[in-house]
């Protein structure tokens, strides 16, 4: 009996000595740190691995036990090591420059995030990198600019340096960025920055956009080129500002497609005229919270599109040009003192008019009163001061830069088209003139050809 124990003992050791024991054999690799709501399941999904593989990396004896801020090596990325942290794309970034600020391929890092075309990434999504992995900053050197085209032993002639450089440059691991096509490092005040060929600097606020918003774009780079650009369907014109640098504005439309829009930058030589390089980047946009709105009794000529389109093209071509000069300063003022926080009606409502169709949007926001003064919100020039069939008398004014201001449903007019007026110069009075169901102000704001949110000009300045 007891010899029969014995075998018994014996042959369950033998058993247990073969079942598989989970063990940590990858000692490399990315760490994710677990988050609240966070399964295991969840996060291999995430990342393309099997379950299976992270429970044998991590020794993990019940899978179902799993705690935020537990750490779990990934398996499958022997090329990355650090812990991994979401990191928004900057605008004029893209995913094979992101990949060099971060001392990696941009296919391990395409890979950590599942994606399948690097070109397809935009400025505001979010992705994963290792932190702990820039420790090659300080072996930078400083940005050189590459020419389209131009081969190493062009550059080496161009910049005076012997060809043996060339030898010397290719030890370098992050020579890829001299490349022509590719964006050049440098180190930032918040670390490794990376931007598009001859540009220092490039921001665009806010970020990201936003149906209705005005985008405001900065760039900076080497001396001796201007910029000109695309944001969705607009033409991008920049203005030299104080700084040194040059700026735009846009609006975007509030009726834009949420998701992104695209955007681009095209480089010129100031001496030739020529473009010298050229990118092309989605933003994110996101959608706007608008709700609708029904209209009844409105005069049915001012919905008729054989009287209304004509019209929308006179205001579109009257306030498509772009003055160099800014008139403005700061924020600006609110056009009448007859309003509380609450408005008749707010920017970007969709609307319907005598039980029609959803096809319009209101582009302004109208205010309270009757022949009650309106005041120009800022300096600036006006450019139309006339009778309308749907604006009713109107007034538009022009700021500089694209940006224009207007004031419909008048019921008289006190200034005439090039005249000068000032911040807070009375202009007109409020009025039931045009397609209106009672006396009041609709006040808009125009940018680069677009309607824009006019409250976001008064909260803070935009320039």
């Amino acid at each position: 009996m007891l010899k029969g124990r014995r075998w018994l003992l014996l042959s369950l050791v033998i058993a247990m000595l073969a079942i598989p024991v989970p063990s940590s054999a990858q000692e490399t690799g990315p760490i994710y740190v677990v988050q609240a709501g966070d399964t295991l399941s969840a996060i291999a999904r995430r990342f393309g691995v099997s379950q299976d593989l992270i429970v044998q990396a991590n020794g993990i004896v019940d899978p179902a036990r799993l705690f935020p801020g537990d750490s779990l090596l990934l398996p499958g990325f022997p090329g990355i090591e650090g812990e991994l942290t979401l990191r928004t794309v900057d605008p004029g970034e893209t995913f094979t420059s992101l990949s060099y600020q971060y001392g990696l391929d941009p296919v391990d890092l395409a890979r950590l995030n599942r994606i399948v075309r690097l070109e397809s990434v935009y400025a505001g999504q979010s992705v994963f990198v290792p932190v702990g992995s820039e420790g090659t900053e300080a072996e930078l050197r400083p940005v050189e600019i590459v020419l389209r085209g131009e081969t190493r032993l062009e550059r080496t002639a161009r910049l005076g340096q012997s060809p043996y450089t060339l030898f010397i440059n290719d030890e370098d691991p992050f020579h890829r960025w001299l490349l022509p096509g590719t964006s050049p490092l440098k180190q930032g005040e918040t670390g490794i920055i990376a931007l598009p060929q001859f540009l220092e600097n490039l921001t665009i606020s806010p970020y990201p956009l936003t149906q209705g918003n005005t985008a405001l774009i900065q760039i900076s780079g080497a001396e001796g080129y201007s910029y000109v650009g695309e944001l969705g369907e607009n033409q991008l014109q920049f203005f030299q500002n104080n700084d040194g640098g040059q700026s735009t504005l846009q609006g975007v439309h509030a009726l834009a497609d949420p998701g992104s829009i695209d955007f681009s930058i095209e480089v010129r030589s100031e001496e030739s005229g020529e473009a010298v390089y050229g990118f092309r980047q989605p933003i994110q946009l996101n959608e706007g919270d608008y709700g609708f709105r029904i209209l009844s009794g409105v005069p049915p000529e001012t919905v008729d599109p054989a009287v209304t389109q004509p019209e929308e093209d006179l205001i579109a071509a009257l306030l498509s040009p772009k003055t160099e000069t800014k008139f403005w300063e700061g924020s600006f003022d609110y056009p009448s003192q007859y309003y509380t926080e609450e408005f008749v009606s707010e920017f970007g409502t969709r609307r319907n008019y005598n039980n029609g169709a959803l096809l319009y949007y209101h582009t302004g926001v109208d205010f309270y009163g009757n022949n009650v003064p309106i005041y120009a919100p800022a300096d600036g020039v006006v450019v139309f001061a006339d009778a309308l069939t749907v604006r009713g008398n109107a007034t538009y004014i022009d700021h500089g830069w694209g940006v224009y201001s207007g004031y419909l449903h008048q019921s008289e007019l006190f200034v005439g088209v090039g005249e000068r007026v000032e911040r807070g110069q009375v202009i007109g009075l409020v009025g039931a003139t045009g397609r209106v169901t009672g006396p009041h102000l609709h006040w808009e704001i125009w940018v680069g050809g677009v309607p824009v949110q006019p409250l976001d000009w008064v909260t803070e300045p935009i320039s």
